[in-house]
C-alpha cells in the first residue's frame, strides 16, 4: 500500500487508533524515509497552524520540511503536536 493511501485511511479514523501508545500506526511507516511534511498534512495541519501549536518559528518549519536541521526542542515541540516520538521523525 503506497503510503499517502495508508495515511489517510490512518488519519481518518483518529488520533490514537492503531497503537497501544497513542501514537498513529503510520509511524513506521514514515520512519522509512518520509517528511516532516508528509506526517504534518496527515494531521490536517498547515504549516501556520504546526508553527502556532509547537511555538516553532514558521519559517523554522518550512525550512525543515525542506531538510533543514532542527533544535532538539524544536523538534520535541513539533513531535509533541504531531503526537509522536522526536526521534521518529529525524532518526
Amino acid at each position: 500500500m503506497p503510503i499517502h493511501s495508508s495515511l489517510q485511511s490512518t488519519a481518518a479514523a483518529g488520533p490514537h487508533s492503531g497503537s497501544p501508545h497513542g501514537y498513529l500506526a503510520d509511524v513506521d511507516t514514515l520512519r522509512g524515509g518520509s517528511s516532516l511534511a508528509t506526517l504534518r498534512k496527515s494531521r490536517g495541519l498547515t504549516c501556520a497552524e504546526l508553527s502556532e501549536r509547537s511555538g516553532v518559528d514558521l519559517i523554522i518549519i518550512m525550512l525543515a520540511e525542506r531538510g533543514s536541521d532542527l533544535m532538539p526542542e524544536e523538534r520535541t515541540a513539533i513531535a509533541a503536536v504531531l503526537q509522536v516520538e522526536d526521534n521518529l521523525i529525524w532518526s
